[in-house]
């Protein structure tokens, strides 16, 4: 069965990695590949699809979709690569102490990390609800994980990854009450040598920091391993559950 493939985020880094491994795996017809500027997107393979899209304007959430719809009726995979934890052209950075929060950041941080993913997956409505085997994706953070928190700090990050968390885990009910084979997953992709993570870099060890294509090459493995039984939950580069 040929299968329709959606990638957000995919024009760089990590998310270019995991449209290289879908389009190598051969299993998909179709493979969306979405970002802000979709001329950054590689399209030397006919079966990738660019399409704009941004999480922060609703009127382009809702116009992807509908590019979406127009190419098939439904999707088998789903992965969402956003994630913000510093922008200096907005202001944005970890906060050290709570004095530092302030509410247009707070924002900010939330559209990306969790409003934005879970507003693209309601726009995709029907796409999703189908009885055929499904993979829904979003990048996380073992820094999302309540019991796991001992540093403190990191509040909007910390606080939009483990609302993005409770999200999925809604989802995952609510996409099994009619199909059982739907797995909805947070998957955390270790410490990636993107821009996201070069100014908290300081203290990796080498063998814990990821190339983009170390991690995209550790997550497909999760993903093709994953089973219906693990729906709802986060998951490490590893295999591993991340404690809630």
């Amino acid at each position: 069965m040929k299968q329709s493939a959606l990638i957000q985020g995919g024009a760089s880094g990590l998310g270019q990695a995991l449209v290289d491994r879908a389009l190598k795996s051969g299993e998909f017809e179709r493979i969306f590949v979405t970002a802000r500027n979709p001329d950054r997107i590689i399209t030397g393979d006919s079966r990738v699809i660019p399409i704009e899209l941004d999480f922060m304007s609703d009127t382009l959430i809702q116009e992807a979709s509908v590019k979406v719809a127009s190419h098939t009726d439904r999707l088998h995979l789903v992965v969402t690569t956003a994630g913000i934890l510093q922008d200096e052209s907005v202001g944005v950075r970890p906060e050290k102490k709570l004095a530092d929060l302030t509410r247009s950041k707070l924002e900010f941080v939330f559209s990306v990390n969790c409003f934005g993913p879970f507003l693209w997956y309601a726009a995709l409505g029907s796409l999703l609800r189908h009885r055929e085997p499904l993979i829904v994706a979003t990048l996380s953070a073992r820094v999302a994980s309540v019991g796991d928190n001992r540093l403190g700090g990191w509040h909007s990050y910390r606080a939009s990854k483990t609302a993005q968390n409770m999200l999925t885990k809604n989802l995952s009910l609510e996409l099994s009450r009619t199909n059982p084979r739907a797995v909805i997953v947070g998957l955390h992709p270790g410490t990636v040598d993107t821009d996201l993570s070069k100014p908290f870099q300081t203290g990796v060890s080498s063998n814990k920091l990821f190339s983009p294509e170390q991690s995209a090459a550790y997550l497909w493995d999760v993903l093709k391993n994953l089973t219906p039984e693990r729906s709802g939950q986060v998951i490490a580069w590893d295999g591993q559950t991340i404690i809630p």
